[in-house]
């Protein structure tokens, strides 16, 4: 009985060594991956033509600066070479200006079918241009549990009110907090009087780190409006915060 102790005792200690030497490795690769990012992206469709645009967008800004709008400023961020941008102050604060003699339907053909079909059935669909594209590496953690009055985020932001979140991510550990709110973009073209516009700008925070996988946490930041015919002002956009979403530790 002693030996049969003895051995079970042995074997518990192989495991809790295993365990350790498992979890030391896996720390350091947490260590060694973890990253911290800001991701700011404007993307537009049009299903016609625009002539001599001016837009004002949301900017991502923090204190009143937006490091990202500086360093697209600085050309140091992807964006089509058709936009002049600048960042202008307007009466509802910092935001992006976008300059463009014309914006143009990107489309792409449709897979052929395999049985010919009657005019009319179906139609080129019109694709999603991304206009800009900026990462840029936090110096800090981001609080992507509470990203409000703590990190960047799209500006203008009026009437923020929680909502209803969609359905839970299998990894997620515990539900974000959605906010919806309303925002403000300044259009300003000639087109048809059909003539459909989009713009989409997205901002997203993110830690994330590598241990046999990626894993990680953030906060995203959307707002978006849709333009029908010509345009000379101010438009409501529709805003939308996610909080907390995604793993807080590392196990």
């Amino acid at each position: 009985m002693t030996k049969i102790k003895k051995f079970g005792l042995g074997i518990i200690a192989a495991i809790v060594v295993l365990v350790s030497l498992w979890m030391y490795h896996a720390h350091g690769l947490y260590e060694e991956s973890y990253r911290s990012e800001y991701q700011y992206g404007i993307t537009i469709q049009s299903d016609s033509v625009l002539h001599n645009i001016t837009l004002f967008v949301s900017l991502p800004v923090f204190e009143g600066e937006s490091k990202i709008g500086n360093e697209l400023m600085a050309g140091n961020v992807s964006k089509r070479d058709d936009w002049d941008c600048r960042i202008v102050e307007t009466e509802h604060g910092k935001m992006l200006e976008i300059s463009a003699e014309e914006i143009a339907p990107e489309s792409h053909p449709l897979p052929v079918p395999p049985e010919p079909i009657e005019p009319g059935e179906a139609e080129t669909p019109v694709s999603m241009s991304k206009g800009i594209s900026a990462t840029l590496a936090a110096d800090h953690d981001i609080n992507t549990k509470n990203p409000i009055g703590n990190e960047p985020l799209l500006s203008p932001e009026y009437n923020l009110t929680r909502s209803t979140c969609e359905l839970p991510y299998p990894e997620r550990r515990a539900p974000p907090n959605c906010y919806e709110y309303e925002s403000r973009i300044y259009a300003d073209y000639t087109a048809s009087p059909d003539a459909k516009f989009s713009i989409y700008i997205e901002l997203e925070g993110r830690n994330s780190w590598w241990v046999y996988g990626w894993s990680g946490n953030e906060y995203r930041d959307k707002v978006n409006v849709t333009l029908l015919g010509e345009k000379h002002g101010w438009y409501i956009a529709s805003g939308k915060l996610v909080e907390g979403e995604g793993r807080y530790g590392w196990m």
